[in-house]
């Protein structure tokens, strides 16, 4: 039996045209590369081009997944959510040329609803700097609501905020 190739190698024909030592450079350099991805806090996931997946549906569903307890969160039963909700309903963030309510954003936040974000508003974060601030506000914002009202959620977040602070550029929210 042959040993298969690790999949992120060249082909056997380029090896051969190109040459051993730098088939192996480029090997070794995929490897790296493929390794420091998964060691920082995105483990699991990969963008895929056929099924594009929005990092700010992500924090929505989480973060509406919190509220619910369908991610459980090691805190007594004090109302937290509704204290989390009005937190980030009176909340500003960047907005068109001014700060402007969350509420730009946010769609719905309550214990029985659940929170639910306009993400649409957030999707040209990539080429418009406006954008890309108003992103990075909204997870400012949730992890600053977090950690006021539901500290022990914080580990929860941190992943999906991470995720999310991934695709805007510039930003400096600290997840934690």
């Amino acid at each position: 039996l042959k040993a298969k190739p690790p999949p992120f190698c060249l082909p056997r024909d380029l090896v051969r045209s190109q040459g051993l030592a730098m088939a192996k450079q480029l090997c070794l350099i995929s490897a790296v590369l493929a390794t420091s991805a998964s060691a920082s806090g995105f483990v699991g996931w990969t963008y895929d081009p056929e099924h594009p997946i929005e990092p700010f549906d992500g924090v929505a569903k989480a973060v509406s997944d919190m509220i619910h307890n369908h991610i459980p969160i090691d805190r007594r039963q004090d109302g937290w959510q509704g204290s989390f909700c009005s937190c980030m309903e009176n909340g500003h963030i960047s907005s068109w040329y001014q700060y402007s309510s969350a509420m730009y954003l946010i769609d719905t936040c309550n214990p029985t609803e659940g929170f639910i974000m306009r993400t649409g508003h957030l999707q040209d974060r990539h080429t418009e700097p406006l954008q890309g601030m108003m992103a990075c506000d909204t997870l400012k914002l949730i992890s600053y609501c977090m950690s006021h009202h539901a500290q022990e959620a914080l580990p929860a977040w941190k992943p999906t905020c991470s995720n999310a602070h991934y695709t805007i550029g510039a930003c400096d929210v600290d997840c934690s």
